[in-house]
């Protein structure tokens, strides 16, 4: 725990440095989202949705704090062996990433960035209890990171970006070995003040 408050401490320090530096431009905007989940691998993307707000203060270099819900939905039949019949964990989130972003291109109508920062996520629902050779290791609460790539084109923003988790979610009952929820989430955000 002491790990995870110094971390968030130092991500708060630095964000707030960038943003007294970054004063130039404020963004407000929505996005919607798919995002694909597999434990072992990607070979069968499982697919969810995510939806929220975004905020983006700065031009060239910029903070972006998000928050989001999402909804996340995984075939888990691969994974554990003794499952014959195609169960599926289903799962919905608030999450808040946290990301910086820099603008490689930075023209006034196209942009190209690189975007990377902390992600904080609360879940708020799970059909686990269900599933009965699962046993839950990671509680209520999820950290994670997200790096990707996106462009802006006037108002509309797509981003691609890949989310790791730091937790460990879930378990095989009497069985050591432990997942983490890893994502791809590919977003279409429109920015309603540019």
């Amino acid at each position: 725990m002491k790990n995870r408050l110094t971390i968030l401490c130092l991500t708060i320090f630095v964000l707030a440095i960038t943003c007294s530096k970054a004063n130039a431009q404020f963004t407000v905007g929505v996005k919607v989202a798919g995002n694909a989940t597999n434990y072992m691998n990607f070979s069968e993307l499982d697919g969810g949705v995510d939806a929220g707000v975004f905020l983006r203060l700065g031009e060239r270099f910029y903070f972006q704090p998000e928050a989001n819900y999402s909804f996340r939905s995984t075939k888990i039949q691969d994974v554990v062996n003794e499952m014959s019949e195609n169960v599926r964990l289903k799962q919905h989130f608030i999450d808040v990433p946290l990301l910086l972003g820099y603008n490689f291109i930075n023209k006034d109508n196209f942009k190209f960035h690189l975007i990377v920062g902390p992600r904080f996520g609360v879940r708020m629902g799970s059909n686990i209890d269900e599933i009965q050779v699962l046993t839950d290791e990671s509680g209520k609460t999820q950290w994670g990171g997200q790096f990707g790539l996106g462009f802006d084109f006037w108002r509309f923003t797509l981003d691609a970006r890949y989310d790791i988790s730091a937790n460990k979610f879930s378990e095989i009952s009497g069985n050591p070995e432990f997942w983490k929820q890893n994502m791809i989430v590919v977003s279409l955000g429109f920015k309603f003040i540019k």
